[in-house]
């Protein structure tokens, strides 16, 4: 099979920052096959990641064991042109700094495949796992 005439699609990868594995399952679950999820427990993973790879989003629950989230937004705003999705139980004072926020757990699932899509300029149609 000769692979330059496959449609070679890129997906848009999001890093998930967020000490709370069930919800980087449920966000993995929603977004997965349409970006690539890289989960990331703890600020330090975070930065490695970051380091290591680019992304095109950043969905951060900024209620971190190792650190403030916060200290993380303001460095990707002022150092990269990747968004920030904050998505966290706790209403963040700074929450203005990042593109989008939303409240968990009370986001439905359309609402954060909406925001991500916008967040990511793909297409918003919500997927087939996610119809009533």
């Amino acid at each position: 099979m000769n692979m330059s005439s496959l449609d070679q699609h890129v997906l848009p990868r999001v890093l998930h920052i967020d000490p709370d594995t069930d919800a980087a399952v449920v966000l993995a679950t929603l977004l997965v096959p349409d970006t690539e999820v890289v989960h990331a427990p703890t600020l330090a993973a975070a930065r490695r990641q970051l380091d290591s790879g680019a992304f095109s989003l950043v969905v951060l629950d900024p209620d971190l064991p190792d650190g403030d989230g916060h200290v993380l937004v303001r460095s990707l705003r002022e150092h990269s042109h990747v968004p920030v999705l904050l998505y966290t139980a706790s209403q963040p004072a700074l929450h203005h700094q990042a593109h989008a926020f939303l409240p968990k757990p009370w986001t439905s699932p359309r609402q954060l495949w909406h925001t991500v899509a916008h967040l990511l300029d793909i297409d918003p149609q919500v997927p087939s796992a996610l119809q009533p």
